[in-house]
Parts: C-alpha cells; structure tokens; sequence
C-alpha cells in the first residue's frame, strides 16, 4: 500500500510577490414546587431547523445496493482481501432478486401542476404567504454579555422508577462588567420552587432587591429584576430550587435501561451539547460562559455516581441516601458537564504520563471495553506529545490560573458506554460518554470493523480534550474549529496506534469523497455560518463541519508543512487555555508560525476562502498540445447547476478560492515532493504552467486539496491508458481520486458559459470539452476498467461508493441487469485471487466469520420466510453483546415480505426492544431495501406528527432519516409527493429544513442525470458487454 501522504515543507515563492505573502417551562408536577403565573415578553417568531452529524451506524451488508462503502456503516471498512470478496457475494445474491426488483412497477410520470419546488422552498423557509405558516423563530436568544458566570454549586438527586424525576439547587455566582439591574438565565421545561429563590451579594457588599422574575419560554429565559444596580466587581449569589422531568428524549438529564438477570437496571444520564444543560438546571447556558463548578450528585447506596471530578467526599444521607461530593472543575462551559447514576463497574490502567484512565460499562459488558481502554491509553499520550501539552486535566495547579485548586491530585479520565445514547460519543471533560457500540468490542463475536470504528470514537473524543474542552469556541458558528480537529486528529492518532491499518488513505474516502457530494448541493453551507437559535445549532452538527472541517485541516497541514502546523497548534491551543476563541485566533497563530519556519503565507486570506463560503471548486486543466501551453481554471462545483445562479452570477458573489495546486507528470512522478503553485482566488487563469510533451499531467497529488479535477479528453484518455498499463505507476489514493473525481464529473452537468464567454480564442478542442456535462460518462467509465486487475482496496472503495449514485438511479429500470453484470465482471478476477479462506498474514481483517455475519444474516431473512425471521428477532432480544445486536437488528430489515417489514417500521416507534436511538436506522435501511423503499416512505408521511415529536430537538435525528428516505428519488413524480409533503406540514416543519430543502435538490438533479445520462450509460453498458 502507498506510504502516508507527503507534507511540502514550503511553496517556495517570494514573499514580495506572491498574492497570499503575509503582512419551555413545563407542568409543575413536583409536590414541593410552587408556579407562579409567568410575564412572556412579546416575540417576533423566526424559524430554523435541527440535524446533528454523528456517525451512522447504517449497515452497508443488510442494504440491497451494490455499493455501501460509506462511513456510515456499522461494519466499517475492510481491508482489500474480505470486503471485495464480500462484494461478489452480495453482487450474486442480488442478481437473484431480479425478477422481483423489475416486478415493481415504475412510479408514473405526473405534472407538477400541485406546487412548484420554489413555493416548497419558500415554504420551508417560512415565506409563504399561505395562512397557517409555521411560526418564526427568534433569533435574539444570546445572553447580554455584561453579566457572567464566576462559580456554580450545584446539587442533583435523580430518582429513577417509578417517578423518573430530579430534583437539585443551584447557588450561581456572577459578576458584572457594568451596572445593571437584571440577571438573565437559561432555562427549560423546570419547574421552580418561588419561595425557594435567594439573592445574596459577597460579604462586603449589599444586595439589592430582588422586584420580580420571570420565564421567557420561547426563548429559553429566565430573568429576575432588582431595584437597584448590580456593580462591578462585585459576586453575586442567585439560589435556585427546582425539579424536572427524567425524560426518555436522550437529551439533558435522561433515562437509560438494560436488562439484567431477567430484571430491568434504571440509571441516569446527560447530554448536554449544543443547549441542553438548560433542561437540568438554570444556568449561562452558552460556550463563551465559562466557569468552575463543585457538583454534588444524591443517589441510592446501592449505585454509583460519576462526574467530570474525582469524588472528595461521601456524605450519609437520610432515606438511604449518599451524596457524593465532587472535586470542582476547572473552568469550562456547560455543555461539558456530565453526571451518570448507574450500577456499572470500571476497570482502570495508568497511561505513560500516569493519568489513570477507567471504562464503566454494565456489569456483564465490562470485558467488552478494554480495547477502548486500551486506545485511550494510547491516545492520551500520543496528544500530548503531539501537541507538546499535558492532559489538560492532569493536575492542577500546574498553571497559576489554577494554583487556587492545589487540592487535586492526578484525574482519571473515564469512558463510559451507556445502553442509549443519540450521538456516537460526548466528550465531556474528564468523563466521555459512550453509546455502546461505539466503545464495547468482543473480539469473538465483533466484526473487525467495529474494532476499527471504536478506535476512531475514542480518538476523537480523547483528541476533544485539547480542542474543544481546553480551547472552547466562543460560539457555535465556528462548530467545525471543535469538530473538524477533532475529526482530523482522531485519523492522526489511530494512524499512530495501529499503522497496519492505513487510516491515513482511508480518511480520502471517508471525509474528503463522502462530504463532497453534500457540499456540491445548492443548499450546502459555508463551514462558518450565523446561528441563532438552539434548532438551527443543532443543524450544522453535520458533515460539513466534521467532514469538510477535518478535509481543510489535512489540506492546511499539506501546505504548511506538520511541524509548521504543530507549533501553530500549540501556540494557539497555549494562548487560549482555559478560554475560549474564534477560528481568526488560530489563522493568526498558523501564519505567525509559518513566518517562523521561513514559510510566509496568510493563512487568514487563503483559509477565508474555504471557510466563509459554501462549496468547493472543480480545477480544470486544459492543455495545448501545440505550443504545450496548459491552462488551470476553477469553478464553483454544483450538484445541479442549472437550478442554481448562472457562472456568471456565481462568480460576481465571489465563488472562488486561493487553492494550493500540486502536480506530477508521467516523467516526473515525485508524489512525495510534487510540483507546487497557488490559484489565487482573483486570477483563475495560469497560462505556461507545464510542458508536459505528451504526457498524462495529475493534479491534487494524494488528493490532499479540497476540490476536484477535471482534464481535457486527451489527457484523461492519457490517465486511462497508463491505468490499464501499469496502474502502479499512480499512486493507490490517485487511482481512487481518479475513479471517483470522473464518475462524479460526469454526473453533473454545467454550461460552462462563464469560461467560453471570458476568452473568445479559446480553442476548438476546449470548447468542445466545455459542453452540457463536465465529462462525458463514456470516459468515466472507462477509468473503471483497469480495476479488473486492482488489488488494493482504497480504489475499489472508491469507485462503488461512487456507483452507489448509478445503481440507485437504475434499481427500478429495465436496465439494472447490464450495471450487475458489469460489476460482477469486474469482481470475478479478485474473487479468484482472494477466495474466501482466511489468512494469518491478513492484516487488521482477519476475523472471517464475524465479518461475513451480516452477510449470512442478511440473505438468510431475504431468502428465507417469517419462521426464520422471528427467529432472528429473538436473537437480536436475547444477545447481551452490542455488536451482534446490531447485526441482527439491520439483518431484519433485509425481509423481502412487505407485511413483515410494515409491522418492523411499526416496531421501530413502538416497540420496547428497539432503542429510540436505533428506530430512525431501521426505518432508513428498510428505505434502502427495493420492497421497502416505498414503504419507509409512505410510514413517514403517515406517522410524521409521531416522529419529528421523536426526534425533536434531538442532534443527528431527522436530516439523516429524511436524506436516506429519499436520496433515490428520480421521477416527477416522486418529486412531487415529496413538494406536497412539505407544503402540507410546513406548520409543523420546524425540523429538518435544510435536509428537506436537499432532498428537493437531490430530486430534481436526480431527475435531470436520468434525461441526461441514462441512455448514455446503456449505450456504454452494452458495448462493454459485447
């Protein structure tokens, strides 16, 4: 496999002339609890939306597609020798299905006449003039920024079955940067106690008095107002009692269950990110509000409590009762608070800096968690080094904004797996949360693949500590600052903990390929955008900022060189300890790096143009193969251009980007020191570039940019004639990029005016090249030809995911057979190579039985009848372990009986043996099952009220279901049921928006590939079989 990408150490260009050289209160059901009638300020309502980015847990192997390489898969990703033999096998299951794919009839083509996408657009926007409009939101739910949190003390007492309730006080100590006369919390859905609420100043100082308080519900406030100013420099203590619900929404202080012995085990957990600690106690409830914490939890004697803090003291309460009494925390915002009431047990090891670290699981489970504990060992040590900064909560003391805790001795971080948990992981300082699959492993029962997957969740996690937790942005328009380095980084240390593994190329595949596809839509983001309120912060937990944020990371790294990079990090990571900052503070630290190493960049003006604006550009090189002249363009990339702004309007609102260029030719192949140049965001021409005489030219060598590459026929005809000759010869992550650049490329089409207008002289041949497509599908999958002989796995990854496109759009036509076949054509020689036996010198793959599983589980339901179904469905209730759990559980959808997956859709809402955090995954995969697709769909209309109340509010939940329900829309008609759903509950549509919004992109697109390339891609298919 090839050697990790290359770093250039430096641009080599002269700092004088190069363009980028730098210069709601719920019911009061608590008998202790008083409500008093509230004051709502007036509001103008505005609207947004909700969706969280996690990693989903999708299972390829249970999907009927070809395809399923993606990230989001349960099982992972396998090395070469298993998942390519897996491919054949699901290739020949599926040739089976035939007869019942082609005996679903086509859905009809219908006029639109009912409602134009632009109304359904407006809609969702909360423009329409229709009565009945689905109320606005508010935007101006920021706290004021002159009054600020010092300390909080606060008590919880949760109280599981049957109440599911808590109960706590909070003592908020503030301070003031000016005079005021009113105090503003955060606050959801408490009850509060009135004639428990106090207000006291330090002792040297008066309190003045409180004249009332009241709960803005729509805006999440609580606000109390006093006669008098509150002063400067002066603490105040505001004391709150209160109670809450115990809810079941996986969000603030939730329940969680499992089952023990043939008995139900109850505990109590939190969430908190992005707006949730509001929900548990009053509280400054945004980033920027940073402060210490002393935290005591009241529970049974019979379990356990855990919080960010080593526990300092036990105290006996009465009703047998214990309060544990916990160390305070160092300064930190809200959302990183976390307290878990349980019966788990731990198992601790001390990491090479003597930080103890602990995994609690469940009892039966806690074998299961010692390869997390293992990576998390790993991982500590490995940041800290790589940062050349101690685990931040290591000791205190070590820094003198905390000599005041000199208390603390040395912090075990722990990791805990809890039964149900809507997010893959939370990092919360000094105790990350878990959802199980993501951190327990059974190497007898688990495939590798989980192995892999819970490697990379612990590295992210343990890598939030320093970005995120150490250094906090200041707010959540800069998200990606958190979740981008921490996306990067986790790639970065499990490199390191296990190189065999090669994450380094798969990270191409997973980051870079898979969130291109969302950022080309017209409804894409920037990466740093305005948010307002806690719905539409819930919306940009997705893959632009994770995925997209960890790409321009890898693409920074590239071009400034690692060392470069490191030294900025720690600068920046050393200023802002124990703060919090905008992503201006970390350009300012790269670029004074760079000066420092003789690099002299603006990181700021490069970085701006990736940041602040949504997309991404396709290079286009051009050559003259008479005067050997090429020319390297740029062009914001669209999924569908013509429902977007024209090239003209595209490029006077400023859609271009300072791209770091590097290329190789066929004579000159240094992959690890390739030939570098800058395409200024104001010049998109580079004329006398190369001279390559005759020679293929790649450009994005390792694709470590951000964009795409598009070629003159000739050149590309070069690439594919030097595949099928000697593919070694361009390395393993180009042979991917190749392949998946030019099945993207021909996909979508453009009209190119913007570039045939800007030059009148432009040659015949580009002008021919510039037409209706970017590339024709003729070329594309010509560089899919070659694969008959490639035997490395990042290429073949990357052409099915690229294929998943195709085979969704031809699942329902006639011509579905001509796509299998090729594909099988292509798999029989690696299937020979490889076979199925195992092999002791397979790296990281080589637990064959657990990989195939979901293979066998699968076509077992598919082929067999409701007995061996309801067979599987009591596995799937019975096994302890979380792996084979999700096996059988994405095996069920795999039935081809409409009445078995009707009642399963069902189950998915009601049932008490599918988690909540798992109905939204059985629903999309019975989507992605042709006998399901339009039933999944259908269920949602029908029961739309039932599920955005499911998943209300709760990150990761509708965008992710309303994208697989409806990403292989490709008929009028299909576009017109999904418009019609939207205009009839847009007074509902609080959720979802943006996804809805995509998903009209998406079918309209899909609409126009099918007129543009279907009959393309038959007439290719054909030829190929002949």
């Amino acid at each position: 496999m090839a050697a990790t990408s290359a770093n250039p150490t430096s641009l080599g260009v002269d700092a004088h002339s190069d363009p980028l050289s730098a210069p709601t209160h719920s019911s009061a059901d608590a008998p202790e609890c008083h409500i008093i009638q509230h004051e709502h300020a007036s509001v103008t309502p505005t609207c947004s939306c909700s969706s969280k980015e996690t990693k989903s847990l999708v299972s390829a192997s249970t999907s009927s597609s070809l395809t399923g390489c993606s990230k989001h898969t349960a099982e992972g990703y396998f090395v070469p020798k298993n998942v390519l033999v897996g491919y054949v096998m699901l290739v020949t299951v599926i040739i089976a299905m035939i007869a019942l794919v082609t005996g679903f009839a086509v859905r009809s083509s219908c006029g639109l006449a009912a409602l134009s996408s632009t109304e359904a657009l407006l809609a969702l926007n909360g423009s329409s003039s229709r009565s009945g409009a689905a109320v606005e939101r508010p935007r101006d739910i920021r706290l004021p920024v002159d009054v600020f949190p010092v300390h909080y003390r606060l008590e919880l007492r949760p109280v599981l079955n049957p109440d599911f309730r808590f109960y706590g006080e909070v003592d908020v100590v503030f301070m003031c940067k000016t005079p005021v006369r009113s105090l503003t919390l955060h606050m959801k859905d408490l009850a509060v106690n009135e004639s428990m609420i106090g207000f006291t100043a330090d002792e040297n100082n008066d309190a003045p008095k409180m004249l009332n308080w009241k709960e803005d519900r729509v805006r999440q406030f609580l606000t109390f107002t006093f006669k008098a100013d509150l002063l400067p420099g002066v603490k105040y203590n505001v004391s709150l009692k209160f109670s809450g619900k115990l809810n079941d929404e996986l969000r603030g202080f939730y329940r969680s269950k499992y089952e023990r012995d043939g008995t139900t085990s109850w505990l109590a957990t939190t969430q908190f990110q992005p707006t949730d600690a509001r929900r548990v106690f009053p509280c400054f409830d945004e980033p920027i509000f940073k402060a210490t914490f002393d935290i005591t939890v009241v529970r049974p004697a019979n379990m356990i409590s855990i919080s960010n803090m080593e526990v300092m003291r036990q105290d006996t309460r009465a009703e047998n009762l214990v309060a544990d009494v916990y160390n305070r925390t160092l300064p930190m915002s809200t959302y990183l608070l976390v307290i878990v009431v349980c019966d788990f047990t731990n198992k601790e090891k001390v990491a090479d800096n003597g930080v103890k670290v602990r995994v609690w699981t469940r009892p039966d489970a806690l074998a299961q968690g010692e390869f997390a504990l293992d990576v998390a060992v790993q991982m500590l040590t490995h940041f800290e080094n790589y940062f050349g900064i101690p685990f931040p909560l290591s000791k205190f003391g070590k820094r003198s904004a905390l000599q005041v805790y000199s208390h603390q001795e040395i912090l075990r971080a722990n990791l805990i797996a809890v039964p149900d948990f809507i997010a893959g992981a939370m990092e919360n300082w000094g105790a990350a949360v878990f959802r199980e699959g993501m951190m327990l492993y059974d190497a007898e029962l688990s495939p590798a693949s989980s192995k892999q997957l819970i490697a990379i969740v612990v590295a992210h996690e343990v890598a939030h500590q320093w970005f995120g937790n150490l250094v906090t942005p200041k707010w959540w328009d800069t998200l990606w600052l958190n979740e981008g380095f921490a996306s990067f980084l986790e790639y970065h240390g499990v490199d390191f903990a296990f190189p065999t593994w090669q994450m380094s190329q798969m990270f191409v595949i997973e980051n870079i390929h898979d969130t291109f596809e969302s950022d080309a839509l017209n409804t894409s983001h920037a990466i740093q955008l305005p948010v307002y309120h806690p719905d539409e912060i819930g919306e940009i937990f997705d893959r632009i900022s994770y995925g997209k944020g960890c790409s321009l990371i890898r693409m920074m790294r590239h071009f400034l060189g690692e060392e470069t990079l490191k030294k900025g990090l720690k600068s920046y990571l050393t200023a802002f300890s124990y703060s919090n900052a905008e992503q201006d503070d970390l350009w300012r630290h790269l670029t004074e790096a760079g000066r420092q190493d003789g690099k002299y960049i603006d990181v700021k003006m490069v970085m701006d143009s990736w940041t602040l604006q949504m997309g991404y550009p396709v290079i286009t090189i051009t050559q003259d193969y008479s005067s050997k002249n090429v020319r390297v363009y740029q062009q914001h990339f669209f999924i569908e251009p013509e429902t977007s702004a024209s090239s003209a309007e595209r490029s006077e609102s400023g859609f271009a980007w300072h791209v770091p260029l590097t290329m190789i030719t066929a004579s000159d192949r240094n992959y690890d020191k390739p030939k570098q140049l800058w395409l200024s965001k104001e010049n998109k021409t580079v004329n006398e570039l190369l001279s390559p005489q005759n020679e293929w030219i790649l450009v994005n060598v390792r694709q470590t940019g951000y964009y795409r590459v598009n070629y003159d026929e000739r050149n590309w005809k070069l690439l594919i004639t030097q595949l099928n000759t000697d593919r070694m010869k361009i390395d393993v992550i180009n042979r991917a990029q190749i392949v998946n650049d030019a099945l993207t490329l021909a996909r979508y089409g453009d009209s190119w005016d913007f570039f045939l207008n800007e030059e009148a002289d432009r040659s015949s041949e580009i002008a021919s090249h510039c037409s209706a497509a970017y590339l024709d599908y003729a070329i594309a999958f010509s560089t899919t030809e070659y694969l008959i002989g490639e035997q490395d796995f990042l290429p073949w990854v990357s052409c099915l995911k690229a294929l998943e496109f195709v085979d969704a759009m031809l699942q329902s036509s006639e011509h579905y057979g001509l796509l299998k076949a090729y594909i099988l054509r292509q798999l029989r020689p690696i299937y020979i190579i490889l076979g199925w036996g195992d092999s002791s010198t397979d790296s990281h793959i080589q637990q064959i039985s657990p990989n195939l599983k979901s293979v066998v589980y699968c076509n077992a339901i598919r082929y067999g009848n409701a007995e061996e179904w309801d067979f599987a469905w009591e596995m799937y209730k019975k096994t302890t372990t979380t792996s084979e759990k999700r096996q059988f559980l994405t095996s069920l959808t795999c039935s081809r009986e409409p009445w078995i997956l009707n009642r399963l859709l069902e189950w998915s809402l009601t049932s008490v043996h599918i988690r909540k955090q798992d109905g939204d995954l059985v629903m999309s995969l019975i989507a992605q099952n042709p006998v399901g697709r339009y039933l999944a769909w259908n269920f949602f209309r029908e029961r739309w009220n039932e599920i955005r109340l499911r998943y209300a509010g709760v990150i990761g939940g509708l965008g992710h279901l309303i994208n697989a329900l409806t990403r292989s829309f490709n008929t009028p008609f299909e576009l017109l049921e999904l418009e019609t759903f939207i205009t009839d509950n847009q007074d509902t549509m609080t959720l979802g928006q943006r996804a809805f919004r995509q998903a009209v992109e998406k079918a309209r697109a899909n609409i126009g590939w099918r007129k543009r390339n279907l009959a393309a891609i038959v007439k290719w298919l054909e030829n190929i079989r002949r």
